[in-house]
């Protein structure tokens, strides 16, 4: 098979780019990619071991001269957000991704392109094979499910790690060190129903409202930037097309992951003669001023309502207000912030799913905060959502923040060999979205050590969206860096 990125430096990580992204790894489903990490580790002798969760870890002995260097551990994750456009046939069960090289980018063709993590698991893997370049012990940690709650890093014995400081590869950006985090939560509401006969058909329409082309973006990253949240926006169209309230939802759905605003929702909904002729009348006037309120943020956003085939079976009134009131309800977007200057968020939820199952209807919204008492209270307020609307509730996989270790001297140890070999000292940084970093270093803490942590990163853009794009000498930069930090550690 002909190779795309053949001519891209630095070769050896573009060539293990490419390798992974024709192996499928969406979350969940990362037994093939991890099968190769482990055959990759066996032909060239490394020490490697597999857990029940499919997480590999990777040891190398130091180089000549390197032995009594502190162990370092890098770290990233195997999967990634699968995510197409509208029309595309991609089957990301099977089919590579579609590399393109688009000027100074590498992306996907219509799909999401996985640089969310493969560029961490590139890196590792070109270190890995480079018997030239000086290093100390290394040990590296790729993980499975990262992005649906991180449970491959919550499955890793801690025992396996045995490093004294840890840097992480998960970092969308390039310009500094990465050395906190959110952590996170996934909650799930359903609305338990049945779909019930519609009867009185000669009185009834049925209308089809759909919303697409919002921005979307990553749910940490961009959660600040106030766009637009399909599902809620969805959950206010219907509420303000229905004043009386009497719709009933013949079919809902939207937004594909959790962990991504959604940029795309749609709903059936039944209605009276009467009342479906004044929610067309309405409409026309009120996607505007949706349009208007979104127009910054979410300029292509596409708003449609027309008659449909009306059918025999719907939600109940009951069911379909329960949800509306959910949609309203359910902390969503960002709910405070981190500094005076109001540039980091502390604490945000995305509405993130709404489908429909067997049981009824099941709204997912994932959960991240800076600070362990805010993602107390906003469980809470979660909770008492569901309770006021007489909902079955729960929430799993709570991940700690990565709190700022102010007596590590890790970070500036990695500020000094930044600047010399870039030329400038990069400042700290604490971002809103979730990083395995801090799962790791309470792991270690839980056994009487100390892991010393950051990340480094590299320039993607839009990721979790088909519009995911990595700047290519980005990659090469990061791999030069890398490779002075193992040099130099001490």
């Amino acid at each position: 098979m002909e190779r795309i990125l053949k001519d891209l430096k630095p070769e050896n990580v573009f060539f293990f780019f490419e390798e992974i992204s024709r192996i499928p790894r969406n979350s969940g489903d990362e037994q093939a990619v991890s099968d190769y990490l482990v055959e990759f580790a066996k032909k060239r002798g490394l020490k490697v071991r597999r857990d029940a969760a499919l997480n590999v870890v990777i040891d190398k002995p130091a180089s000549p001269g390197y032995e009594d260097r502190p162990k370092v551990i890098l770290q990233g994750h195997m999967d990634m957000v699968c995510v197409k456009n509208p029309g595309v046939e991609h089957d990301f069960k099977k089919d590579p991704i579609p590399l393109v090289i688009d000027g100074e980018f590498l992306r996907a063709n219509g799909t999401s392109l996985g640089a969310d993590d493969g560029n961490a698991v590139a890196l590792c893997l070109a270190i890995l094979d480079n018997e030239e370049a000086p290093h100390p012990p290394l040990q590296v940690i790729l993980t499975t499910m990262e992005e649906i709650g991180c449970k491959g890093a919550q499955a890793l014995d801690a025992s396996m790690m045995d490093g004294d400081y840890l840097i992480g590869l998960d970092y969308s950006q390039d310009t500094n060190i990465l050395v906190s985090c959110a952590g996170s939560t996934t909650h799930f509401f359903r609305v338990r129903g049945e779909k019930e006969a519609v009867e009185e058909q000669s009185d009834k329409r049925a209308l089809l409202l759909k919303i697409g082309g919002l921005t979307s973006g990553h749910s940490g990253i961009e959660i600040i930037k106030g766009r637009a949240n399909a599902n809620r926006l969805l959950g206010e169209l219907v509420s303000a097309l229905d004043p009386n309230g009497t719709a009933r939802f013949a079919a809902i759905s939207g937004g594909d992951k959790k962990n991504v605003i959604p940029f795309w929702a749609e709903a059936s909904v039944v209605l009276s003669k009467k009342e479906a002729e004044a929610a067309l009348k309405a409409f026309e006037s009120l996607s505007e001023e949706v349009k208007r309120e979104y127009q910054e943020t979410d300029p292509l956003m596409t708003l449609s309502l027309c008659e449909t085939k009306l059918p025999e079976f719907a939600w109940s009134q009951k069911t379909t207000q329960t949800v509306l009131a959910l949609l309203d309800l359910i902390p969503n977007g960002l709910q405070n912030y981190l500094d005076a200057e109001r540039t980091l968020t502390k604490c945000s939820g995305n509405l993130g799913i709404v489908q429909e199952t067997e049981e009824g209807i099941e709204l997912i919204s994932m959960v991240r905060s800076n600070s362990e008492y805010e993602h107390d209270q906003i469980i809470r307020r979660m909770s008492r959502a569901a309770a006021l609307t007489g909902t079955e509730y729960h929430n799993e996989g709570r991940t700690p923040a990565w709190e700022y270790d102010k007596e590590s001297g890790f970070p500036a140890q990695i500020q000094d060999i930044w600047e010399k070999e870039r030329g400038s000292r990069p400042p700290l940084n604490i971002i809103h979205a979730e990083v395995e970093t801090g799962l790791f270093v309470g792991k270690v803490k839980a056994q009487k050590r100390k892991l010393e942590a950051v990340n480094l990163g590299i320039r993607n853009y839009d990721v979790h969206t088909p519009r995911e794009r990595l700047e290519i000498a980005s990659l090469g930069r990061a791999y030069t860096l890398l490779l002075k930090v193992l040099e130099e550690i001490h």
